[in-house]
């Protein structure tokens, strides 16, 4: 599996106490200061206003990131657009710490009144159709990319994996649940 075209939504633990709208100036801050490390951040767009929809999106050169709504369930969805520069394994790597870095800036945002991240379950989705399509053979070949990466991540804890759709229009993607 080659991919680099990842992405991790990693789940607010405590939605109630969000306001969609209260990210953009904070991403706004980002972009001046170029907060993420090896991105190029350059615009905020605000869908806030679409029912499970993007939410928040915070735009770089290398991947976005949202304030997602997916699925009825509030998170940071980071996905990757430019390549990385290695195996699938050590590119989703990469790309779940991109989102973990986010998700600690965030609740030390002040003006986000005290959001929290749960860590202990992350989507992981292959946002690439063509060459991982949502089929059970894909899957086969995904899931020991997403174990040997987040193992990497989350040293020693056990992971455990579960699809996060069969049906063959979604983007493939599993549930891990770390811990």
């Amino acid at each position: 599996m080659d991919l680099y075209k990842f992405g991790a939504k990693i789940f607010v633990s405590n939605p109630v106490v969000v306001n969609l709208r209260d990210f953009i100036p904070v991403f706004q801050s980002w972009i001046q200061k170029q907060n993420i490390e090896d991105h190029l951040l350059i615009d905020v767009h605000d869908y806030s206003h679409v029912p499970g929809g993007p939410g928040i999106l915070l735009v770089a050169h290398e991947g976005n990131f949202s304030m997602d709504q997916e699925g009825g369930r509030l998170g940071l969805f980071y996905y990757r657009k430019r390549p990385l520069d290695g195996n699938a394994r050590v590119n989703l790597r990469s790309i779940v710490a991109t989102a973990l870095q986010a998700c600690k800036l965030l609740e030390a945002e002040p003006k986000l009144k005290g959001i929290k991240f749960q860590t202990d379950e992350i989507l992981v989705i292959a946002n690439d159709r063509l060459l991982a399509p949502n089929t059970p053979e894909a899957l086969a070949g995904f899931q020991p990319v997403v174990t040997a990466a987040l193992g990497e991540i989350f040293k020693g804890v056990p992971i455990k994996l579960s699809p996060s759709s069969k049906d063959a229009r979604e983007r493939l993607g599993v549930l891990a649940r770390v811990g």
